[in-house]
């Protein structure tokens, strides 16, 4: 049964989240405290009919989120949702459909420089924020290594041809180029990343150490940092006398705070930090011997052609 709602946004936020699209009816599947859908009497499982007489049937999320955005401005929010299979219902089963990543949204909402979209990413978006993917942390070394790669072995293609060696001795510098440098920036990120982790986490069981020693001693010293950011006594130690309630964050805010270091990720691979630089130095260091063996294949036809051209010295003056 079709139910209408009018959600007064103009002193409240909206107050809910939904989930769904073209496979999945967009549902609400949380109603927030104190939000305007709450006061209008949305609940969790409402399948969502249209918003302003736009039809929200047969969108995707992100759509369904543009559809009910652009129509904030207008203060008022006259919704349409179906009630017939909401009552009875888990979240789980409610939310039905794909929930979309909040960090999608946000993403698309700097992108457009959209505060309104920001704040609906977090309102309507069913799915928490993963900042962190398992890719993103190794896009360092890709880039290392490539840039590496492509220069040094550029650099002992051209000097082999400008020495007018055969191909064959261009080609074989260039690969042991390739394997002999792949290897020692490969080995040399993995120690280097390596001893990094192990120097970070050593300094880490020491404030750890500390910490369960003097407490008092360790919050003091936190609290001179702050105050030398500004804060007054007061703010600094009811902030960080909160925080040392929570031992493991607070041991890690002071890593970053006290020494400058942050703290590793768990799932931080020193090894395959060594073979995404060693893979990438070989991929983009083929490229200049693949370039130049294009060139030697193609040069004789090219100069056979360029044999058989007139002569046009004569036109020139």
């Amino acid at each position: 049964m079709a139910h209408t709602f009018q959600l007064d946004v103009v002193s409240k936020g909206l107050g809910f989240t939904i989930a769904g699209g073209i496979d999945a009816p967009n549902k609400v599947t949380d109603v927030h405290e104190n939000g305007a859908a709450r006061e209008a009497g949305l609940r969790e499982g409402d399948k969502l009919i249209s918003v302003n007489g736009k039809s929200l049937v047969n969108v995707d999320h992100a759509s369904a989120v543009d559809i009910i955005k652009n129509e904030i401005p207008s203060q008022s929010l006259i919704i349409t949702a179906d009630r017939s299979q909401s009552q009875g219902q888990t979240k789980n089963e409610q939310a039905g459909g794909h929930p979309t990543d909040r960090l999608e949204l946000a993403r698309k909402a700097y992108q457009s420089q959209d505060p309104e979209l920001s704040r609906l990413a977090h309102e309507l978006g069913s799915a928490p924020e993963v900042h962190q993917t398992g890719t993103g942390q190794y896009i360092k070394a890709a880039v290392f290594g490539g840039l590496d790669g492509i220069i040094t072995t550029f650099a002992v293609v051209a000097s082999v041809t400008g020495a007018n060696l055969p191909i064959g001795v261009s080609i074989v510098m260039g690969v042991a180029n390739l394997i002999g440098d792949g290897i020692s920036m490969a080995f040399g990120e993995y120690m280097s990343s390596a001893s990094e982790k192990q120097y970070t986490l050593t300094e880490r069981r020491r404030e750890e150490w500390e910490f369960d020693s003097n407490p008092e001693g360790e919050i003091k010293e936190m609290i001179d940092i702050y105050k030398e950011k500004g804060f007054d006594e007061e703010e600094a130690e009811q902030i960080l006398r909160m925080m040392a309630k929570h031992r493991d964050f607070f041991i890690d805010h002071m890593m970053v705070e006290e020494l400058g270091l942050m703290t590793p990720d768990p799932d931080e691979s020193p090894l395959m930090n060594g073979v995404v630089i060693f893979v990438s130095f070989l991929l983009f260091g083929f490229t200049p011997l693949f370039g130049m063996s294009k060139i030697y294949v193609s040069l004789p036809t090219l100069t056979s052609k360029l044999s058989e051209m007139p002569n046009q010295s004569r036109y020139l003056t």
